[in-house]
């Protein structure tokens, strides 16, 4: 009722505009209350920024320069692991051609030793086949010897008792 009495006295055009100005005058003071709410926000911000916002920067910072050390370090430790690596798997190649050269040095000694050996036994046993055949051979010359004076020996009884028949 109150807008519709309102209404009645005042003329079209103006009803528009005092809505207008009462919303204009409401926001006008509604800024003026705002101020010091805009004032402290702004002054929280860059309190903020300098307070917080900045040391936790310089300490991100901080921490990404130092992780990016410990990563360049790790980048730097592992290639360094990877060269000793290389030039361990390199020493072990090394020795393994070194000792599969020793072993073949050995056993080729082993075998000329070994050798050496067969041939001194042989040697030795040739030595003795001789002496044994040597012996063996004066045995049979003594044998035939005696052979020899056993058969003139005996071709002499023989005779003398052939002719004993005979002269008996």
């Amino acid at each position: 009722m109150f807008a519709s009495a309102y209404t009645a006295r005042v003329p079209i055009s103006r009803q528009k505009q005092l809505p207008m100005d009462q919303t204009l005058h409401s926001l006008a003071n509604l800024l003026i209350e705002a101020v010091p709410t805009i004032l402290f926000f702004i002054f929280l911000t860059i309190y903020l920024k300098a307070v917080f916002f900045k040391p936790m920067a310089k300490i991100l910072e901080e921490r990404r320069r130092a992780t990016e050390g410990v990563r360049e370090l790790a980048q730097k430790a592992f290639e360094a692991a990877e060269k000793k690596g290389t030039e361990f798997e390199h020493a072990l190649q090394i020795a393994r051609a070194q000792l599969h050269q020793e072993h073949e040095s050995l056993r080729r000694r082993w075998s000329e030793e070994q050798a050496a050996q067969l041939a001194r036994a042989r040697a030795e046993a040739d030595k003795k086949i001789q002496e044994a055949r040597r012996e063996i051979g004066e045995e049979v010359e003594r044998a035939q010897a005696q052979l020899n004076l056993q058969v003139e020996s005996l071709s002499e009884q023989i005779v003398n008792s052939l002719l004993r028949r005979r002269a008996a």
